[in-house]
């Protein structure tokens, strides 16, 4: 059943002791709080509105009227209040809007001087609810330079989806569990690239090639967990119809990743890129591709992805290391 049919559950009201005896409440956001979230938007300096809608955009009565209508069109939002002079006073807002594919758009905002905890906690508060209404997802765009946000969100989980330019990452967080899934309907080969930094070389020409990627920074530091790692299935790995792993690090952890994989995600094939001229093996079940040339690369990734088959014929593979070999070493991006 769908997050719009399906029986949507109250979300009962939160308490949060304060010092000096105060009380933080969060609950959901009605259209009385148009007033409350003028007042919060108001307040914010030209950083903050930068980092919140990439400009410096004063929202308007009805910009703020669709946030506070949110659950109108299906989506959601949560406001933390406290009791202030004249009356209470909207301290930070979370919401999402949803999205044709099912999913949810997220967007955060806090008060200065509200940082550093409130954010996490109305953030899980969020995804509790978007997983208790059938949202599997929550998107959303954040600029590069906004590290606290993706300091957020990478403590949280996530995959990257795209980088629409070299200023701005999509990214993909899970409501259910600490890994997101697919997102909605889909009629292109899936491509899960396991790259450190959630950034693949390759991926603007992937999508042209028609491919749907997502990347995941796999087991690094700011992983909170890897449930391949844990022996579980990834829903990201077991869903993809190709895996590639791109210039892995020679740490324990990476290779553990990739020896994995074939174990839990029987039948999805593995391509384990790795610069020219580099040394090594590939594990059982693995292809070995050179990197070096982004639409060679893509074509070899693309032929898996659509046959669905662990193995190219070794008349492909020749060929798409021929064309990757050939290069100068320095041209290896």
């Amino acid at each position: 059943m769908g997050a719009s049919s399906r029986p949507v559950p109250d979300f009962a009201p939160r308490q949060v002791g304060l010092p000096h005896g105060r009380t933080l409440e969060i609950r959901p956001i009605t259209p009385a709080d148009v007033d409350g979230l003028a007042a919060l938007y108001e307040d914010l300096d030209d950083e903050d509105r930068h980092r919140r809608f990439f400009t410096s955009y004063r929202p308007g009565r009805e910009f703020l009227e669709r946030v506070a209508g949110s659950a109108d069109s299906g989506g959601f939002g949560l406001v933390a209040v406290v009791a202030a002079e004249g009356g209470d006073r909207i301290v930070a807002e979370a919401d999402y809007t949803l999205l044709p594919d099912g999913d949810g758009e997220l967007a955060v905002t806090v008060a200065g001087g509200w940082r550093g905890w409130l954010g996490p906690y109305l953030l899980d508060a969020l995804l509790e609810a978007a997983s208790a209404r059938g949202v599997p997802n929550l998107q959303a765009d954040i600029l590069v330079t906004n590290q606290p946000m993706l300091a957020l969100v990478r403590s949280r989980g996530y995959a990257t989806m795209e980088h629409p330019d070299w200023t701005v990452v999509r990214v993909l967080i899970g409501t259910g569990t600490r890994t997101p899934t697919w997102p909605g309907p889909h009629d292109r080969p899936r491509v899960l690239v396991e790259v450190p930094g959630g950034h693949w070389h390759a991926e603007e020409a992937a999508r042209a090639a028609g491919l749907q990627v997502l990347m995941c920074s796999g087991p690094g530091a700011s992983q909170t967990r890897c449930p391949a790692l844990a022996g579980e299935p990834c829903p990201l790995a077991a869903g993809a119809d190709v895996i590639v792993v791109s210039r892995p690090p020679g740490d324990e952890r990476w290779q553990e990743l990739v020896r994995a994989h074939p174990h839990l995600h029987a039948g999805v094939p593995i391509c384990l890129e790795v610069p020219v001229g580099s040394a090594g093996t590939e594990p059982e079940g693995a292809c070995r591709v050179p990197s070096g040339d982004d639409e060679a690369v893509v074509a070899f990734v693309g032929r898996l992805a659509g046959a669905g088959q662990g193995e190219p014929d070794a008349a492909t593979e020749t060929g798409i290391r021929h064309s990757v070999d050939d290069r100068a070493p320095d041209s290896d991006p």
